[in-house]
């Protein structure tokens, strides 16, 4: 924060950002891409991957898993995504994996603008071996499923 700032004229700006922050989720809720007040960056990941790959989203605060493919070779998926704005190693940092009832986790790595910069559907056993705190790095896309290709062909065809 700007110590030279009124914080007065700040205090008022932020509020002015933090409504249109609140009209913005109405929107989005309206759409249909999100579901909660939660930040919107997990929920249009598991929007977008319903809409690329099918199935059906999971219940709200599921445990275990956000997208239901049973019937698909993946099953059960977990979506796990992250916004990279500085492209630095601590972005890359995914909230752990607290459950274990899926079968498949789907990363999901946006630029800034929300444009997909990579995403890979991994098999569970990969990031077992992880541990709970998984970081999203190059090696470990690689070993999964790469799709950034198809869902960024579903977002360039409805830009």
């Amino acid at each position: 924060m700007n110590p030279q700032a009124d914080s007065g004229t700040t205090a008022v700006h932020a509020r002015e950002l933090l409504v249109q922050y609140e009209g913005i989720l109405a929107q989005l809720r309206d759409l249909g891409v999100v579901r909660t007040n939660d930040a919107p960056a997990g929920q249009f990941a598991e929007w977008l991957a319903m809409s690329v790959i099918g199935g059906t989203l999971a219940p709200n605060s599921q445990k275990g898993y956000d997208l239901d493919l049973t019937g698909s070779t993946w099953g059960k998926v977990q979506v796990k995504s992250r916004v990279l704005r500085e492209n630095s190693a601590r972005e890359r940092q995914l909230s752990p994996f607290r459950s274990d009832g899926y079968d498949h986790a789907l990363v999901i790595l946006f630029d800034r603008d929300y444009s997909v910069w990579r995403a890979a559907m991994m098999p569970r056993g990969i990031l077992d071996k992880c541990g709970g705190r998984v970081r999203a790095t190059d090696e470990l896309l690689k070993s999964g499923e790469d799709l950034t290709d198809r869902f960024t062909t579903y977002l360039r065809a409805r830009a």
